[in-house]
């Protein structure tokens, strides 16, 4: 028998992100000795947090994992075409895409890069960090504060765009970081970052914050 999983969740809705956890943790469990299991994966560090705290889950059962790397897959799709295309997380390929990556970029992991994900996966089941980077092929700890350089940077573009208007949607706001963020990230975590931007009074805000579209802000 074949199981296979993605090792991201869904932007912006924490109840479905918690639904789809629960049910692949339920699905991991009940994955028997003697099954193939493919674990997909990308360059970032929520997919690569993924692929390690799958293999720690799947320690214990005698089953062959493969990977795919969608990330390096895609390059290797492009690599006789004239464009290179960088991903950022699996979401941004499409069925096609996956069903030929699924063919021709499953690799089986070694009993050596496994017990390196086993260990990894346990240390970052234990870790009570609440934001991690992927930098130089590693998984690392990182500051709450590590995207509000880039959130008020992406603003103060925004502001230098429509200087006719002084307040900007929060949603613009937040579209204008998740285009051009190098890190996945989800809506839900940058307006986070801006109502605590704003708790710091670095951001004004006009509206009513019960609803990332129900205010505007500015830099200060």
């Amino acid at each position: 028998m074949k199981s296979s999983f993605r090792t991201e969740l869904n932007w912006g809705d924490f109840d479905e992100d918690q639904t789809a956890y629960c049910e692949s943790l339920q699905k991991l469990l009940k994955i028997e000795d003697g099954e193939q299991v493919t674990i997909w994966t990308c360059e970032n560090a929520s997919e690569q947090i993924g692929l390690r705290t799958s293999c720690y889950l799947l320690k214990d059962k005698d089953v062959e994992i493969n990977v795919v790397n969608t990330f390096t897959a895609m390059h290797d799709y492009m690599k006789h075409k004239e464009v290179r295309f960088d991903i950022r997380h699996t979401a941004e390929c499409h069925a096609e895409l996956l069903a030929h990556f699924y063919k021709h970029s499953t690799y089986p992991i070694s009993e050596v890069m496994k017990r390196d994900y086993v260990q990894s996966g346990e240390k970052l089941l234990r870790s009570e960090s609440v934001v991690r980077s992927w930098q130089h092929g590693e998984v690392i700890d990182d500051l709450e504060t590590r995207d509000d350089a880039f959130i008020l940077e992406c603003a103060t573009r925004l502001h230098n765009e429509m200087p006719d208007q002084e307040f900007i949607n929060a949603p613009r706001v937040i579209g204008e970081v998740l285009g051009h963020s190098v890190q996945s990230l989800s809506d839900t975590w940058i307006e986070y970052r801006l109502r605590s931007l704003i708790n710091s009074n670095q951001l004004a805000y006009k509206g009513n914050l019960n609803s990332m579209r129900m205010y505007e802000i500015k830099v200060i």
